[in-house]
């Protein structure tokens, strides 16, 4: 079960363009983004998880003193110490283990990773597994190279034992070679030693990412089908990282993988590339709207910074 938090507020291209110097046009055709979502003031990374969890727990009954494990993937939850999962886990009444995922990107694919395989081990029965962002202040609104790009918002998923739903085995890597291309500038220790050093930020280069993606994504996904003993054509629903939609676009069609043979998904287009929440937003997106059936057998691949990545083939969980 999947829940999910999207903050009210729509931010179309047509409020950023004018910052940036460029119209809705330019980040369209570079992105296919057409608006995001950003949390108010009020709102945090903390809160849109906790909002999410509840509407997990609840649609499938679980008590939350029935949860295990608390994890939480994120990369915009500012503070060092405490772990952001230890105050979600606190909101919703959890008292078992939490902890932080910082994998970037792909930290809920991750967490799902791990989560199956706690579960296959004994060692718990229910997993909250959460990907949550705020980066409408965690970047540079005048930085057009991120700021038409990233957007808000929360999603949780229920992991558990189960006849139904099952989780194949992930398959996951980095590349830290290419750690400069996804990066936090100035680093905490710069902050530290110089006070009038600008406050740190997300710094991408966006034309080596692209190039990286469109080039080794297609093989980690082979890579995911093989290890979850499933065929690429017997894949039914593709849940992409929504980083960009020219990326999942060059990625679906090297697989071969047009809208006429399997669902890819495209919650990108409507909410901005929400990093660690991104793959659930986006499975959220899906059932709801009808285009994919739970229980459909369905891939999933996220990448980011690091270079990091992980993925898996599961049954298409409902959502609340």
């Amino acid at each position: 079960m999947i829940g999910v938090y999207r903050p009210d507020r729509i931010v179309s291209n047509s409020e950023l363009a004018p910052n940036l110097g460029v119209d809705e046009e330019w980040i369209i055709t570079r992105t296919g983004i057409t608006e995001r979502r950003f949390a108010g003031d009020h709102e945090t990374v903390i809160s849109m998880s906790a909002a999410a969890a509840r509407k997990t727990l609840e649609a499938t009954g679980t008590s939350a003193r029935d949860v295990d494990v608390v994890m939480l993937a994120t990369s915009t939850y500012l503070s060092n110490t405490p772990a952001g999962a230890a105050l979600v886990a606190a909101e919703l009444g959890c008292t078992g283990a939490a902890f932080d995922l910082s994998a970037g990107c792909s930290g809920y694919a991750h967490g799902i990773g791990q989560a199956a395989a706690l579960i296959n081990a004994g060692q718990a029965e229910n997993i909250l597994v959460i990907g949550a962002e705020k980066f409408s202040t965690a970047i540079d609104q005048r930085d057009r190279t991120v700021a038409p790009i990233f957007g808000d918002g929360a999603g949780a998923a229920l992991v558990g034992p189960t006849e139904t739903g099952h989780i194949r085995r992930t398959v996951w890597g980095s590349d830290g070679n290419r750690a400069h291309l996804i990066r936090q500038e100035p680093s905490w220790d710069v902050l530290r030693d110089d006070r009038t050093a600008k406050s740190p930020t997300l710094i991408m280069e966006g034309t080596e990412v692209f190039r990286w993606a469109t080039t080794a994504v297609p093989a980690i996904i082979a890579d995911i089908a093989a290890a979850g003993e499933i065929a690429l054509g017997d894949i039914e629903v593709f849940i992409p990282h929504q980083a960009n939609l020219r990326i999942i676009d060059a990625v679906a069609r090297k697989l071969g993988w047009q809208e006429e043979s399997v669902v890819v998904a495209d919650d990108i287009r409507r909410t901005g590339n929400t990093s660690a929440a991104a793959l659930p937003l986006a499975i959220e997106d899906l059932v709801s709207s009808e285009r994919a059936k739970p229980g459909q057998l369905a891939l999933q691949v996220s990448f980011g910074a690091g270079l990091s990545y992980a993925g898996q083939v599961f049954d298409l969980p409902k959502v609340a």
